[in-house]
């Protein structure tokens, strides 16, 4: 097997199978817009567990396949991270399961929206210092590291600010495609300068892939923030695209413009931004339009930088 179809299989196609099976079960607990945000929702806990277990188990056989232990369960208690990122393999799979353990647990819509914004900010503060704390490793640059400790702390609840904005004005079926652009943007930056977090970058891709088939096609309702099935995972994706960027920065050589950067960490603001002034009184297709352009102009540019800069070395 070649090196370019096996990356397709473990980092894309492998999660991507699993977040499609796993967000369609989501999708079957959406109460719908009838329902009173006060009453609690009954017999959603074993689908909700199970759809965000699935999604999360696909992250972490794409990363033991890749090790090559994924046959050899023996060797799974011996992993290693050599870098602190590496521990997103089972932070970001946990996140998703305490999302969903929080839905599960409190049935009552009104409720989880209060407490999701709470663990949202508490598993972005959770991931972003293990993966950014390298200990000694970094000493050198820990004038670096608090900045871009906070940038990253306000870039995670912004964004998650607007994905629910847009979820909640009608965009619930399209919205995890604008963290499947995020996803993109961040593993063409970090490709640049450090493959394997670009290849790590590409399982969630595969999830975000995932999401937004099953978004697309069956949809969802969303009256509150965090009332939209697919954000059990969504969310935790939105977290790995700042983290993966936050942390490839301390690998680059020659870093891209702070303002491709700036727009590749606060993409879905600028999404839900672009969405509230032109798109939220047009057509759901109109929408998606606007969505995709902000993305895709924003992977122009860090294309274009990157193939300006290389070209220089």
């Amino acid at each position: 097997m070649n090196f370019e179809l096996q990356i397709v299989l473990q980092q894309l196609l492998l999660p991507a199978v699993c977040s499609v099976i796993g967000c369609f079960i989501l999708t079957r607990t959406d109460p719908g817009e009838e329902r009173n945000d006060n009453e609690p929702i009954r017999g959603i806990v074993f689908q909700t567990l199970l759809g965000a277990f699935l999604c999360a188990i696909g992250m972490v056989c794409s990363d033991l396949w890749q090790r090559g232990i994924i046959a050899k369960p023996a060797e799974w208690l011996y992993w290693q991270a050599s870098y602190q990122w590496q521990w997103m393999v089972w932070m970001i799979p946990g996140s998703m399961v305490i999302m969903a353990l929080s839905r599960s647990l409190v049935a009552i819509p009104i409720h989880y929206a209060a407490l999701a914004g709470f663990v949202t900010a508490t598993l972005a503060i959770c991931v972003l210092f293990v993966c950014l704390n390298q200990g000694t490793v970094w000493d050198d640059k820990k004038v670096k590291w608090l900045p871009w400790m906070a940038a990253s702390c306000i870039a995670i609840m912004w964004n998650i600010a607007s994905l629910n904005s847009i979820a909640k004005s009608g965009g619930s079926r399209w919205v995890s495609l604008t963290v499947l652009g995020q996803l993109g943007c961040v593993a063409a930056v970090t490709f640049q300068s450090y493959a394997s977090l670009g290849e790590w970058a590409l399982a969630g891709i595969g999830v975000a892939a995932g999401a937004s088939l099953v978004g697309v096609i069956a949809g969802s309702k969303a009256k509150l923030h965090f009332g939209w099935p697919l954000s059990t995972v969504v969310v935790p994706l939105g977290i790995m695209a700042v983290a993966c960027l936050s942390v490839s920065s301390f690998f680059q050589s020659r870093p891209l413009p702070i303002g491709v950067i700036g727009s590749v960490l606060f993409l879905p603001t600028l999404v839900g931004f672009v969405d509230f002034v032109f798109g939220r009184t047009a057509n759901p297709w109109f929408r998606v339009f606007l969505a995709t352009s902000v993305c895709c102009l924003v992977l122009g540019g860090v294309f274009y930088f990157a193939k300006l800069w290389q070209s220089e070395w």
